[in-house]
């Protein structure tokens, strides 16, 4: 029987494992399986979803509750609960059990429509009678269990009473052969509850298994939320995402409540009543925890005024933890302190502030990573002036480190105190501390990076106003943000003015030569992207000259790489310019690393990328991408600097076939900030893959979101030629047509040859697609001048321009498309397509070649060469998953009565071991060298829940149980 496939978000290993044991049950392996997790973490949502498998496999699936009341009813209340539910569901039960094993279950069976006498079997004896009672459980349900195979779920263990947790443990030590899983669920025990031996001695069961579930990554609760609410702007299910701190309950009701302030009213209404009734001095305690980010060492926690018997409340009424080692306390759930610092007074919340301010400076001086924090802890009890201190301390960090956002709201926050900055002149944590000009100037990269180039203009603008400023500095740091934004005359404008400043004397200071050689840096490269490479050459040179003299190491390698990038793109450029310009920024990449320049490190890499693509290497962009992502990486989060990387890499990806890569890079990116020019890119390659993959509504969101997002841009053509193309696999060729149609007369003004022709491409294929829907084949005039017309401006942009090979395979493909528009083209004209698309190694192409080869040769009634072509046109599309394609071949199959042929794997690929895919087994050997699922994403550049369900798929093709069985696989097959 097939299996449903349900949205397991961050949970796909554990369900994957509890199908498994669902498997087992089907043939007689029973196994008991423990669950246990803080609430709200998803032990229900799981279970729920293992029931609801079983039952659609014909199981029979019971349930037992616990509630809070468990412990206070008469013993056995949930196995009472599940065997009446068993004997509703199979009345016939009855029958299939003795007298002796019926009369056993009297002591549960109150209520029940004819019930057990419990005076079949003798005289009451409390002891005879609970044997009996367990005998008999385990014998019903063995007797439920033969007649179709069994789940009993019990939930909340941590409120049964004890003789229920008697009961289960000898249900589960009796189990052996039966068709029965065992699911339970619990929140971790406490060392002193009767759970605990419970726990201790279930685990020593050799049909036990236990899964402890974590909070969810951030990752899955961000995408439970945008499942949620759809509608949601990227920052607010970012800020919901930290809220719900890793529960997929609260997730999903803050999903619903959106950017709403406040709770929702149904999950405030649950928090409060969970601390009703605690003592002030415990919710001080809870509120400075939570505080302090919800963890804190236990001997902190005692310095606080009445600490100790505060603690014993707040753990007894389970809303601190202690881990179970006793060192560190931690809330159960980080929204309790919204509704303790919702409810406190401003007196009470600047007590909680200077308490939490003092916890962290009970140990000496802060690091920079904790200076922030505690900056905002003083900042908010009221003390300015060390607010002022540790907030500039920590602006600095998160700077050096390359968390933009983080150094942003922190400078900020500094920004916007009362007072002199200059109080802190003197404090030896923050250094020196700068007047605001200065630190309008120090914050201008961190706004910069982050992605607020408007706000960074701003302070430019105030920095400008201030009396005594570095006009030379403030037109520098300008000139970067323009040039960074794409207004690059406007940034040359002002690297220029800069020029004339150092020229005319007028700097405040500034080291005149090293301003100067940065600045020439920047103008070249400038220069370079307006499109004047000579004079981007030359300036280039003169840079290098005075930074080299300047000692200005940053400004000589970013000059190098403009170099070499525009000496590959002049006139007349030398012989080996390409591989010069490869050597060259392989080089600078490194050495701009070596001096902790990130920004140069990203714009060799990019510029690499770029010389590696125009010569249509698609391999060495990928891999040159993946090591910029490695090497940068280290700095942190890099996209949202590294457009240039990203997008080539992107592209290579693309044509290549690795399209689910293209789509984790590309969806990691626009979760960034992008530039609008960067966003409409990105979407343009995910509407191509789901396009071709026959993903229609998900490709026609994108398409209104990139138009609703981004408007027109640098690759807004590119957006209607997929838009086009969108249409025409949807089988809708008039649409198509009328696309393309909008687009034609800036197609005849178009530079970009590739352009034209894929558009051209898009448009020819929709006018051959048509002419063969219609019967019978009639000619239409108006189309055919539009094909006309099409066909000659592709035949005139070869003539006039040195096309690439691939610009040349387009070019072939429309001669193609415009013969099959006429009832003419060939098998051979298809195959030769086919096979410059292999060699350049662009299987969709070519995939698409070969069906329209088999096509041809089916024509000439040639059945066996029809045959390998269309297998082949088959295998490739299966591969990338091209729907569309796939069902073209199948049913030109079908129609032409031929057979699929096996296509044999070339020798030298490599099988992977289990019947793993090539990213599989890629992630199988990171799992081998001990990686977690985080290092694992950050090595391969997809998301922690792309590696999640990776390493899912893994353990059930090997049959293993975890992680460390898998990684014994990979030695067994070396």
């Amino acid at each position: 029987m097939a299996r449903p496939t349900p949205r397991m978000i961050g949970r796909e290993p554990e369900y994957a494992r509890l199908l498994a044991y669902l498997d087992a049950s089907e043939v007689g392996v029973p196994t008991a399986v423990l669950i246990t997790a803080d609430a709200g973490t998803g032990k229900t949502r799981l279970v729920d979803e293992v029931a609801r498998t079983a039952a659609t496999r014909d199981h029979t699936v019971v349930r037992g509750n616990c509630t809070p009341s468990s412990a206070t009813r008469l013993p056995f209340g949930p196995i009472a609960d599940l065997m009446r539910d068993l004997r509703e569901q199979h009345p016939e039960l009855r029958d299939a059990v003795t007298d002796e094993v019926w009369a056993g279950l009297a002591p549960i069976a109150a209520g029940w429509s004819g019930a057990p006498d419990p005076g079949a079997v003798g005289p009451a004896d409390p002891a005879l009678s609970h044997a009996r009672l367990f005998a008999a459980v385990i014998a019903t349900l063995a007797a439920a269990a033969a007649a179709r195979p069994l789940v009993v779920v019990i939930e909340d263990l941590h409120w049964a009473d004890a003789a229920s947790l008697d009961l289960l443990g000898f249900v589960a030590r009796k189990l052996v052969d039966q068709n029965i899983l065992l699911l339970t669920t619990s929140r971790p025990p406490r060392p002193d509850d009767a759970l605990a031996d419970f726990v201790f001695e279930f685990t020593r069961l050799e049909v036990a298994q236990t899964i402890e579930l974590e909070p969810l990554s951030d990752a899955s609760i961000g995408e439970i939320i945008a499942e949620t609410s759809p509608e949601l702007e990227g920052p607010v299910v970012a800020a919901l995402t930290a809220r719900a701190a890793g529960s997929p309950f609260f997730a999903a009701r803050l999903a619903r409540h959106g950017a709403k302030p406040g709770l929702p009213s149904d999950l405030e209404q649950l928090l409060r009543l969970e601390l009703r009734g605690i003592s002030p001095e415990a919710r001080h305690v809870a509120t400075v925890v939570s505080a302090v980010g919800g963890r804190v060492a236990f001997d902190d926690v005692l310095s606080l005024a009445e600490a100790a018997a505060a603690v014993d409340e707040l753990l007894e009424r389970d809303i601190l933890s202690d881990g179970g080692d006793g060192d560190e306390l931690r809330l159960r759930h980080a929204l309790y302190g919204e509704v303790l610092g919702g409810s406190a007074t401003p007196q009470q919340r600047r007590a909680v502030h200077a308490a939490a301010a003092d916890m962290l400076m009970a140990h000496g001086p802060v690091d920079g990573e904790h200076a922030l924090e505690l900056g905002r802890h003083l900042h908010r009890a009221g003390r300015l002036a060390e607010a002022r201190v540790q907030l500039l301390h920590g602006a600095r960090h998160a700077l050096e480190a390359r968390s933009f956002a983080l150094a942003r709201d922190a400078y900020a926050e500094l920004l916007a105190l009362p007072g002199d900055a200059g109080e802190t002149r003197d404090a030896p944590a923050a250094g020196t501390a700068p007047d605001r000009t200065a630190l309008l100037l120090e914050a201008v990269p961190a706004y910069h990076w982050s992605g607020d180039v408007a706000t960074a203009l701003e302070l430019l603008d105030e920095a400008a106003e201030s009396p005594g400023a570095d006009a030379a500095r403030v037109a520098y740091e300008r000139g970067r943000l323009l040039s960074a934004e794409g207004r690059v005359g406007d940034s040359a404008a002002s690297f220029r003015a800069v020029l004339e400043l150092i020229e005319a004397g007028d700097t405040q200071g500034a080291p005149q030569p090293g301003l100067r050689a940065r600045t020439l840096a920047a103008l070249a490269r400038d220069l370079m992207n307006q499109g004047d490479m000579t004079a981007s050459v030359r300036t280039a040179g003169q840079a290098m000259a005075e930074a080299a003299a300047a000692g200005e190491q940053h400004a000589l390698i970013d000059a190098r790489v403009t170099r070499a990038v525009a000496g590959t793109l002049v006139p007349a450029p030398a012989p080996d310019a390409a591989g010069y310009a490869e050597a060259e920024l392989r080089e600078c990449a490194e050495l701009a690393l070596e001096v902790d320049d990130l920004e140069v490190a990203i714009r060799a890499y990019g510029n690499l990328t770029y010389v590696l693509g125009v010569a249509e290497r698609d391999a060495d962009v990928i891999a040159a991408s993946r090591e910029a992502f490695e090497k940068c990486g280290r700095y942190g989060p890099i996209l949202s600097i590294a457009s240039s990387v990203v997008s080539n890499y992107v592209s290579s990806l693309v044509a290549v076939g690795e399209w689910d890569e293209a789509l984790s890079v590309a969806r990691a990116a626009l979760s960034e900030h992008v530039s609008p020019s960067m966003g409409i890119y990105l979407h343009d390659e995910i509407i191509e893959i789901q396009t071709l993959r026959g993903e229609w509504d998900d490709a026609e969101a994108h398409i209104r979101l990139a138009r609703t997002q981004f408007g027109d841009g640098v690759y807004a053509l590119q957006f209607v030629v997929d838009e086009a193309a969108f249409e025409l696999w949807r089988g809708r060729t008039d649409a198509a047509l009328a696309v393309i149609a909008g687009i034609l007369d800036e197609l005849r003004r178009q530079d970009d040859a590739d352009m034209v022709l894929q558009a051209a491409v898009v448009a020819l294929q929709a006018h051959a697609d048509a002419f063969e829907s219609r019967l019978p084949r009639v000619r239409n005039a108006a189309a055919d001048a539009i094909a006309d017309a099409l066909i000659g401006l592709v035949r005139a942009t070869a003539s006039e321009e040195s096309l690439s090979s691939i610009g040349s395979n387009l070019v072939r493909t429309c001669e193609a498309e415009y013969a099959r528009l006429r009832g003419a083209d060939t098998a051979e004209q298809w195959k030769a397509i086919a096979e410059a698309s292999r060699e350049s190694a662009h299987p969709f192409e070519e995939a698409y070649a070969r069906y329209r080869a088999g096509v041809c040769a089916l024509a000439r009634r040639s059945s066996g060469e029809a045959s390998g072509l269309l297998s082949r046109a088959h295998e490739l599309a299966a591969q990338l998953r091209a729907r569309p394609l796939s069902e073209r071949v199948l049913g030109t199959v079908q129609a032409g009565g031929v057979k699929l042929s096996a296509v044999p794997e070339p020798v030298e690929r490599r099988t992977p071991i289990g019947g793993l895919s090539d990213r599989e087994a890629q992630v199988l050997e990171l799992i081998a060298e001990g990686m977690s699922n985080r290092d694992i994403a950050h090595r391969l550049f997809i998301s922690e829940r792309t590696v999640g369900v990776h390493v899912s798929r893994i353990l059930g093709k090997l049959g293993v149980r975890n992680r460390t069985e898998a990684a014994r696989a990979v030695a067994a097959a070396e």
